[in-house]
């Protein structure tokens, strides 16, 4: 490719073309005495490409020195035989990933797509005839299994903890649920799965009031309606207590 200008100096031609057909393997690195660089390029397959591109950058332009410190030999009169070269090889990596094969498979596919589209605006489809279905061959459709998420779970659970300790109205819990940072959603699907008596969870209300205060009928009743509870369960809850 090129001799040695003077002593110690790596010659410019060789260099360029080393880059150019094997500077992802680190080889122009190699030749210019960069041993540790060289290997480095060499396992990065040119540093995936971009240290490649630099390096060629640099030897075409002069900037890359020998490991020596000297400039690499006969730049000036090999420069536009490096170019040229340089020129031929880009334009053949042009060419032949226009003609490839993956190129020319999605070019018949865009043809073929074309084609079927102007098939089909053009051509009305024939009605298909369809054969009588007798009443009882119609199978059972099987409903999709409701999906529940693992918040809906942490709320049913975290309704039943607290039913397990106190007394709650169906609202009332939601509204606990909700201060506890879970969504309205989740926190109703929580309560409404939560197996709650609310008949019960009335009557409970009502004695925790009544061993702790002193209530009229109507007032308990109010109470529990306060509660979130609904007339229907607060009555039940009052006549629970025999008030």
């Amino acid at each position: 490719m090129g001799s040695n200008g003077e002593k110690g100096q790596k010659d410019f031609l060789t260099a360029a073309l080393l880059s150019l057909f094997l500077g992802v393997l680190g080889i122009d690195r190699f030749y210019l005495g960069y041993i540790g660089t060289g290997i480095l390029k060499l396992v990065t397959f040119g540093g995936l490409g971009i240290w490649y591109l630099i390096d060629l950058i640099l030897i075409y332009t002069g900037s890359l020195k020998s490991a020596n410190k000297k400039p690499l030999a006969n730049r000036t009169k090999n420069l536009k035989t490096a170019i040229i070269i340089l020129t031929v090889y880009l334009a053949l990596l042009i060419l032949l990933g226009a003609t490839s094969p993956s190129s020319n498979k999605s070019n018949t596919s865009t043809k073929q797509s074309k084609q079927t589209t102007t098939s089909t605006t053009t051509t009305p489809a024939k009605p298909k005839p369809t054969a009588p279905t007798p009443a009882n061959s119609t199978a059972p459709s099987t409903p999709a299994a409701p999906t529940v998420t693992v918040s809906q779970k942490n709320a049913v659970n975290k309704a039943k903890e607290y039913l397990s300790t106190q007394a709650f109205s169906h609202d009332e819990l939601i509204d606990q649920l909700v201060f506890d940072k879970f969504s309205t959603t989740d926190a109703t699907y929580g309560v409404d799965n939560s197996g709650g008596d609310w008949n019960a969870q009335a009557a409970a209300k009502a004695k925790e009031y009544m061993s702790t205060q002193s209530f009229s009928r109507q007032g308990l009743i109010d109470q529990l309606v306060f509660d979130k509870f609904t007339q229907d369960q607060a009555t039940y809850g009052v006549n629970s207590v025999d008030l």
